[in-house]
């Protein structure tokens, strides 16, 4: 199959009855998962502890290979590292020798783009997250938040087709967090592309997700998926005062309750 074949294929993922076992272990991290991931949809994974949230990224990234069952990615099994995904873990994980612009351009660079388009795009990209005058900066020469804002550029500075997020936001306060938010949703509605996050925050589910997959405890399946009602361009101002956004906070928080409960 072909890039643009790819990039048109209505699914950006699918699991079909996908298990993973690691060796030694008692129990499976997650068992029986089936799901469908649109194209161009923010989906959200929710869940206590210990459920298979990161598993379910890791296996989207060909990371991990399912103990049974399958992963497909664009309608084509994943069966290595996936390329055409970009991953933000936890951490930031910025390489400490390079500056900001360095570490933004470096899949451009891997990529071979020429020089002259990856200065431009990579000036872009600095433009787009807030970092002018910073470019040249190092990592340990910056905020919780900039490092964050400089990971989130290099990972969508080549469109991927997927993006996937494990807890993006989790370390930060509250302030850059919501900042943050908001710019990654305004960045996002430009690329048009497929993000899918990890949160345990259902204000930043219901926030960001157009679908919330909800896991069950430890070994994770999945136990809901939910449809976020709110058309965009949306603003967290506009979202939390209003009773339908009550309605599915409290909805999202029973079940997330109840699962973390049972996992106690």
């Amino acid at each position: 199959m072909s890039t643009s074949q790819r990039n048109s294929h209505p699914e950006a993922l699918r699991f079909e009855y996908v298990t993973l076992e690691f060796p030694g272990s008692h129990r499976p991290a997650i068992e029986d998962v089936s799901l469908t991931i649109d194209r161009g949809k923010v989906v959200a994974v929710i869940g206590p502890s210990g459920c298979g949230k990161s598993t379910i990224l890791n296996l989207a990234a060909g990371l991990l290979t399912p103990s049974q069952g399958q992963v497909h990615f664009a309608g084509e099994r994943v069966t290595a590292v996936n390329s055409e995904a970009a991953y933000v873990t936890q951490q930031s994980h910025l390489l400490p020798w390079l500056s900001v612009r360095g570490n933004i351009g470096l899949a451009l660079k891997f990529r071979k783009v020429p020089k002259e388009e990856r200065e431009e795009r990579i000036a872009h990209w600095v433009r787009l997250v807030g970092l002018t005058g910073f470019e040249n900066h190092f990592p340990r020469e910056l905020s919780g938040g900039m490092q964050k804002r400089c990971a989130i550029a290099r990972a969508l500075i080549y469109n991927p087709s997927i993006v996937l997020m494990d807890e993006p936001f989790g370390p930060l306060d509250a302030i850059t967090r919501l900042n943050l938010q908001q710019e990654l949703l305004n960045i996002w509605q430009e690329q048009n592309g497929t993000l899918v996050f990890v949160t345990h925050d259902l204000n930043e589910a219901i926030y960001l997700a157009d679908e919330v997959i909800v896991m069950s405890r430890g070994p994770g399946t999945v136990r809901r998926v939910i449809t976020v009602p709110f058309e965009r361009p949306r603003t967290i101002g506009s979202l939390v005062e209003s009773r339908e956004f009550s309605e599915l906070y409290n909805d999202l928080w029973g079940l997330f309750a109840a699962e973390q409960q049972a996992a106690a």
